[in-house]
């Protein structure tokens, strides 16, 4: 009598084992099915932005995120990398920040963390430096029109000047 209550006290742990470990296998078959089908539309978006079109890129990034969510943390790193790209012309370091934050915050085990956090700490320096170079073009704009005020003032001078030693030679 011991003996089947042993063995069904083994089924019973291989069973509640079974139902632990379907849940877990069944996620990670559902992330790489969803990667299987986006794999085009992530490819043809990759395309655009090899060919400069960031745009039509972000926007097909867009549509993949709302129809297929567990793919979020890829689609939020790409657009980052979209709005960063120096090919890309109307770079907006603001979206591309907002981008990878959602990727580090919504997504803390994808593999694309360690690069968003890289990317966002790059991006807080790019932002404090070109606050420093703005800063200082006012300076310098400043400076010019102070140098533009004093080199008129030193031609008025200089003016005044000749017309007084040309009345000190015309009044002995």
């Amino acid at each position: 009598m011991g003996e089947k209550q042993d063995r069904r006290r083994k089924y019973f742990y291989l069973f509640f084992a079974c139902i632990i470990i379907t849940p877990v296998l069944l996620s990670g078959c559902f992330r790489f099915y969803e990667e299987l089908i986006t794999r085009t539309d992530f490819e043809q978006a990759a395309d655009w932005t090899s060919q400069g079109n960031f745009q039509e890129a972000a926007n097909k990034y867009e549509q993949i995120a709302a129809l297929h969510p567990r793919v979020g943390d890829e689609v939020h790193f790409q657009m980052g990398m979209i709005y960063v790209s120096p090919q890309n012309q109307n770079k907006d370091y603001k979206k591309a920040m907002e981008c990878f934050q959602k990727v580090v915050s919504n997504y803390p085990e994808s593999r694309y963390r360690r690069d968003s956090e890289l990317l966002i700490s790059l991006i807080n320096e790019i932002s404090t430096r070109d606050n420093k170079v703005n800063t200082q073009r006012r300076q310098i704009d400043s400076l010019e029109q102070k140098i533009e005020e004093i080199e008129k003032k030193l031609v008025l001078m200089k003016e005044v000047d000749m017309n007084l030693k040309q009345k000190k030679k015309t009044f002995p």
